[in-house]
């Protein structure tokens, strides 16, 4: 919650980017974090890199098609339980005062929804930007299907010891909540905005998955 509340001061100019590197700097060294495992950290990736040359770097990466799905899912459960840090980072993530819901998108928007530009084009925005920003010999990136067999490889590549691995708890926290969405918006529509969106980064990681049908949502 610090984090994100130090994420928001700097970009209301609250903040510089000096104090935020120097409360960033100090908080490691109090925690003395061996790992540091949160998605905010995409909004000080720039600062990681750079004044932790050490430190490697780990990209989890999911399937644009049933990641969108399960985002939508978290969002339903926990809609109206969530501290209000929380919507205000899901508008920074998925920007509504840019992208507006189309007529195909009536099932989203009756929900609470963001639209399907939003989604698409964080996810890009966060994987594409990690794997460019950080140096390859210093990142890993792994399919998170794959998490659980290529425990021993993400041990190795963080200099862990591999009995310090626990197969068994590679997949906690699933949402118990899987209903398909995306199923239910009109597929040309849905086909497109991946088209524009998501295509490159998909073809590279996940070759197999042509569209929605290839997809385990």
């Amino acid at each position: 919650m610090k984090l994100l509340e130090k994420i928001f001061a700097l970009q209301a100019g609250r903040i510089k980017e000096e104090e935020l590197t120097a409360w960033v700097r100090r908080r490691d060294r109090k925690l003395a974090l061996e790992v540091d495992s949160s998605h905010l950290n995409f909004y000080i990736l720039d600062m990681l890199i750079r004044e932790f040359p050490e430190a490697r770097f780990v990209l989890t990466i999911r399937d644009c098609y049933s990641w969108c799905n399960s985002v939508i899912n978290q969002w339903l459960r926990f809609a109206g339980k969530l501290h209000a840090f929380w919507p205000r980072l899901a508008d920074l993530r998925f920007r509504p005062d840019i992208f507006r819901h189309a007529p195909e998108e009536k099932l989203f928007k009756e929900k609470g929804l963001f639209t399907l530009d939003g989604y698409l084009s964080h996810w890009n925005e966060h994987n594409g930007q990690v794997i460019e920003k950080v140096p390859k010999e210093r990142l890993l990136v792994v399919r998170t299907e794959q998490i659980q067999q290529e425990a021993l490889t993400i041990a190795s590549f963080a200099g862990l010891p591999h009995d310090a691995v626990r197969l068994e708890r590679t997949h906690e926290y699933q949402n118990p909540s899987k209903e398909q969405f995306l199923r239910q918006i009109d597929r040309n529509f849905l086909e497109a905005k991946v088209e524009r969106h998501c295509r490159p980064l998909m073809t590279r990681f996940f070759p197999e998955i042509k569209s929605l049908d290839d997809a385990k949502l």
